[in-house]
């Protein structure tokens, strides 16, 4: 009986020493990152490092944003006890303007935290500002006219010169009211087509070509065949 009551002191002495179960446990350097200031048009990159910091094999086995915009990518998927990774975001600030928020997703075998969410912020900087920022052709017919408005305005400190405007759609007649526009200054920028033809396409493109940091300024033409 007190060889018995010895074994089991014994053994259980053994099991307060086995570690508990054991978990991988992500943690991220930080939560969110602000970029500040980006140009429309230019890319921002942040790297984030990614820790296991548990006791199991942690394993990553999806990275999502909220956005096309933004491209997140993972260098390794798999961390040991201890190991880090680093997780790079690229945001696309093309089609941005103002404040502009967004979200990244980790999926792990993190038990207590299989999603965790990352947060990008950027103020997305234009100097020329246009509106509007695509045109829309629709509902016209052979041998009417066509005449449409945009308006650009100086948004920088200092002036900015409209170098040339190129369209892809040839029919597209462009005059532009002031090429060098001060700080604050607006100018008007009219499309004409004298007499729409039949089959005449109108979809394409514009391009600002100007001296501000965003030189090529694009603007989206939509429209379908003249009937």
């Amino acid at each position: 009986m007190k060889v018995g009551l010895a074994n089991f002191i014994v053994f259980t002495a053994l099991l307060s020493g086995l570690p508990a179960g054991a978990e991988p446990r992500l943690e991220v350097d930080r939560m969110d990152f602000d970029f500040a200031t980006v140009y429309r048009g230019d890319e921002a990159r942040h790297t984030f490092t990614l820790s296991n910091t548990g006791t199991d094999t942690l394993k990553i086995t999806k990275v999502r944003s909220s956005c096309g915009c933004t491209v997140p990518s993972v260098a390794k998927r798999e961390l040991g006890p201890g190991e880090q990774t680093e997780l790079t975001a690229v945001f696309d600030s093309g089609r941005f303007q103002g404040s502009v928020t967004k979200n990244i997703y980790v999926y792990s075998n993190d038990p207590a935290s299989p999603i965790t969410k990352l947060t990008i912020h950027a103020y997305v900087k234009q100097d020329l500002m246009v509106s509007p920022a695509s045109i829309y052709f629709a509902g016209l017919k052979e041998g009417e006219s066509v005449h449409r408005e945009i308006e650009i305005r100086n948004l920088s400190g200092q002036a900015v010169n409209i170098r040339e405007i190129a369209s892809t759609v040839s029919s597209l007649e462009i005059q532009l009211e002031k090429p060098v526009l001060e700080p604050d200054e607006v100018t008007l920028l009219h499309l004409r087509i004298p007499k729409l033809s039949k089959g005449m396409k109108l979809t394409g493109e514009l391009t600002i070509f100007n001296s501000s940091h965003e030189d090529e300024l694009k603007i989206r033409l939509y429209g379908g065949l003249i009937q």
